[in-house]
């Protein structure tokens, strides 16, 4: 009740003229920023952090708050229109998303976003203001164990979470856990599987998860292209808002466990909200009467996405103001934020700066409503982007995921990491293999390794294994919960792929998988800690013995003759070979002549390269130079003169 009292007392500071204005303003900057690839929730924040410096106190935390709760959100907007998801945490949405958007249903796929992660926001804020110290206390129990078992729990949802058969999925989820193990351990410091000095900091999420579905989706555009549109045109309808409004309502089973899982997930530190999201995904889709509809565009699927990591931002803020526990990434710079005014998080937190934290709270809790109504209004221009040309939305989704990188450690070998994943992904595409999964193990795979050595090494001097790892109300709970998510998974996942006939390149692509697996395992891998091979033995083992399956499988339905013709339908013309080469041309003159110069000159050359329409090309010449040159300016403006972003400048720009 004390801290209702104290929301409802300092709730008017929210309203007063200047702070509403930087509420309104983070807002909508937020949904922008998260639509943009890469630019994660953390980013956007910490983008923000010096703009705070000369504000008062509590205005630079409405500011803050204003724009991680609503880049959250905006992330769906290029999940569910290029299929690429601006964050991590929207990496589910993209699932159902991007088909209702393809199948003509962009506008009312994006009120489905906005209003489910407005429930959802809203339920976390409302279990923030009534929970908050013993939600803190509860998060204390969560120790190495606990989210060692946390992340195997996100690790048994990856089966479900790609478009072909349940192997590939496995296959995939552990490639994924098998890049999180590239580079640094994180508890011995020893180095593995370091083939290049752009592998020294090992694989960074946002660049792999841009290249896993930009970088394809950049690919697919241009084979694509000349065949007929790739984007459909948009046809707004009238009443497609109430309507929407209505059915998400309907959707209570979906929203309830959404906003409960994220709330949850939320509440623990480090797991994030793109855990949340997939987690929710896949619990709705295993308790609906119809889970063979997920991933072909079910909008129950958006919704449980996003009501989901929309509801975490609220509780992953209880660890950091009670306890000074960061509960995710942006959490830790809203820290920053908070200790460069003086201001200490901690239990007399509530005391010493009550005022200014329940009218934070009551930001967080209208920034819900703000949001809304903004997505609401972008939503309506969501046809904007669905016309854009192919070509320029490859050159454009291009340019932005090399900023989105580069900007995440300033660094270019993030860049190379990124394309270079991003051309694997394309090939694994034609393999009938998905990127979803693949994300999924390299977020866990990190989390699950370094608890499970601490745990380790805890229970060698202590407990033994077995006591330290397997008791505990808490880590039994979680147990059975991984042990029910993959019975539910293999019974879902049997439904209707029994019988399904195979690809004569299920068999190549198996063996290969096999080979570089072991090779890597018996040949590459050589570390000194027993303890820093562990994770990576596993997993290359558990890889090799995933597509020993695979081919075996395959051979068996060979012989049976239930296969089809392969699936991989190369595309190896001039068109595609150029493609790579001036995208690699694009990369390579970043540094030296700078990164809008470079952007510029490959916006301009790219569309031109592939034009088929070359017929008066010289009389739409000019229109295209400007629709390049806004492009650029546009990003100039917003990332270079106003947010100070860095970038390699080089010789100009």
């Amino acid at each position: 009740m004390e801290s209702i009292r104290g929301l409802l007392e300092n709730l008017p500071h929210v309203f007063s003229t200047y702070n509403l204005i930087i509420l309104l303003v983070g807002t909508f900057g937020g949904i922008i920023l998260g639509a943009l690839p890469g630019v994660s929730p953390t980013l956007a924040v910490a983008l923000l952090v010096p703009f705070t410096f000369y504000m008062d106190p509590t205005t630079g935390l409405i500011l803050l708050g204003a724009v991680y709760a609503s880049s959250v959100a905006g992330g769906a907007i290029s999940a569910i229109l290029i299929n690429v998801p601006g964050a991590p945490a929207n990496i589910a949405t993209l699932l159902d998303g991007y088909p209702l958007a393809r199948a003509g249903k962009a506008q009312s796929t994006l009120y489905t976003c906005f209003i489910s992660s407005w429930i959802g926001g809203i339920f976390g804020m409302v279990v923030m203001i009534l929970l908050t110290f013993p939600m803190a206390e509860f998060a204390l129990k969560f120790k190495s164990t606990e989210l060692f078992w946390v992340s195997i729990l996100g690790l048994t949802v990856v089966a479900g979470l790609g478009s072909g058969s349940l192997i590939k999925s496995l296959i995939a989820g552990a490639f994924g856990v098998w890049l999180s193990t590239i580079g640094p351990n994180p508890t011995t410091g020893e180095f593995r599987f370091i083939f290049h000095s752009v592998l020294t900091g090992g694989v960074h999420i946002i660049p792999a998860l841009i290249g896993l579905f930009a970088i394809p989706q950049v690919f697919n555009l241009i084979e694509g292209y000349g065949r007929g549109r790739t984007v459909l045109e948009f046809k707004p309808e009238r009443g497609v808002l109430k309507e929407t409004f209505l059915r998400v309502l309907r959707m209570r089973k979906t929203l309830t466990i959404g906003s409960i899982i994220g709330t949850i997930i939320g509440l623990i530190p480090g797991v994030g909200g793109q855990v949340a999201g997939i987690v929710a995904y896949d619990q709705v889709k295993k308790l609906s009467r119809h889970p063979e509809t997920f991933g072909k565009g079910n909008p129950e699927g958006v919704a449980a996405a996003e009501s989901a990591n929309n509801a975490m931002v609220g509780p992953s803020l209880v660890p950091l103001l009670t306890l000074s526990v960061p509960g995710s990434p942006t959490a830790a710079v809203l820290l920053g934020g908070l200790l460069i005014h003086g201001i200490f998080p901690g239990p007399n937190l509530f005391l010493l700066h009550g005022d200014l934290v329940h009218t934070f709270i009551g930001a967080l809790l209208v920034t819900q409503f703000v949001m809304l109504v903004f997505g609401i209004i972008l939503s309506r221009y969501s046809y904007l982007v669905m016309r854009v040309p192919d070509l320029y939305m490859a050159a454009s989704i291009m340019v932005l995921a090399v900023f989105g990188t580069y900007t995440v450690n300033n660094s270019f070998n993030d860049v190379v990491v990124m394309f270079a994943i991003g051309s694997l992904m394309y090939l694994g595409n034609k393999y009938g293999f998905s990127a979803a999964p693949v994300v999924m193990g390299l977020i866990l795979g990190g989390i699950a390794e370094n608890n499970f050595l601490k745990g380790m090494l805890i229970a060698e001097a202590g407990p033994g294994f077995l006591k330290h790892f397997f008791t505990g109300w808490i880590n039994i709970v979680l147990i059975l919960l991984c042990v029910a998510s993959v019975v539910f998974g293999l019974l879902g996942t049997r439904k209707g792929r029994t019988g399904k006939p195979v690809s004569f390149s299920d068999l190549p692509a198996s063996l290969i998988i096999l080979l570089i697996a072991l090779v890597l395992d018996r040949v590459v891998l050589k570390v000194r800690d027993p303890l820093s091979g562990i994770f990576p033995h596993a997993t290359l083992l558990g890889m090799a013995l995933l597509s020993a399956i695979l081919f075996f499988q395959s051979l068996v339905k060979l012989l049976k003759r239930q296969y089809t013709r392969s699936p991989v339908q190369w595309n190896l013309t001039a068109r595609m070979i150029v493609t790579f080469f001036v995208v690699v041309l694009y990369l390579w003159t970043l540094q030296p002549i700078g990164f809008y110069t470079a952007s510029l000159a490959f916006h301009l050359i790219f569309p031109f390269v592939f034009e088929t329409e070359r017929k008066g090309y010289l009389r739409r010449a000019p229109v295209k130079v400007g629709i390049s040159l806004c492009f650029i300016v546009v990003i100039y403006i917003l990332f270079r003169v106003i947010m100070k972003t860095p970038t390699p400048t080089g010789l100009f720009l």
